[in-house]
């Protein structure tokens, strides 16, 4: 196996930290997110920042499940999400404010949209390699 398909490139990294635009999104037809990967240098940080803090508040006791998921949800609206398009409400387009993004994110009725942007974000860490090609290809 050729290594280059196991490590990640430098512009691969780029992406991963910068975000692409991501489409085809399962149960969202029309729906594209701007995201940046779950291993991206900020995620990683406010996920560790957000567990150290709740960890504090456990008196060093293991999170959660709760705790572990209000981390990742704040950590999706906070860092991860930069944009969307295709979003409407009534036939009207929703423009992305970060404000909006995470009141959708943080809250119970949400949660599929939640799951929809970590999703996306996944895909930006598992398929960077792939995503840095197609834009050399163009």
């Amino acid at each position: 196996m050729d290594i280059n398909e196991i490590i990640l490139t430098d512009e691969a990294l780029n992406v991963i930290d910068n975000g692409t635009w991501i489409d085809d999104i399962e149960g969202a037809p029309g729906l594209e997110l701007l995201v940046v990967g779950l291993t991206s240098k900020d995620a990683r940080k406010s996920i560790e920042q957000k567990q150290a803090a709740a960890r504090l508040k456990n008196r060093g006791k293991a999170l959660t499940a709760e705790q572990l998921a209000e981390a990742m949800r704040q950590t999706l609206s906070e860092v991860v999400i930069k944009g969307w398009k295709g979003l409407t409400e009534g036939g009207k387009p929703v423009e992305f404010t970060p404000e909006l993004a995470k009141s959708w994110i943080n809250s119970r009725k949400g949660e599929k949209f939640a799951g929809m942007v970590l999703q996306a974000a996944q895909r930006v860490d598992d398929q960077a390699n792939d995503f840095v090609k197609e834009v050399s290809k163009n």
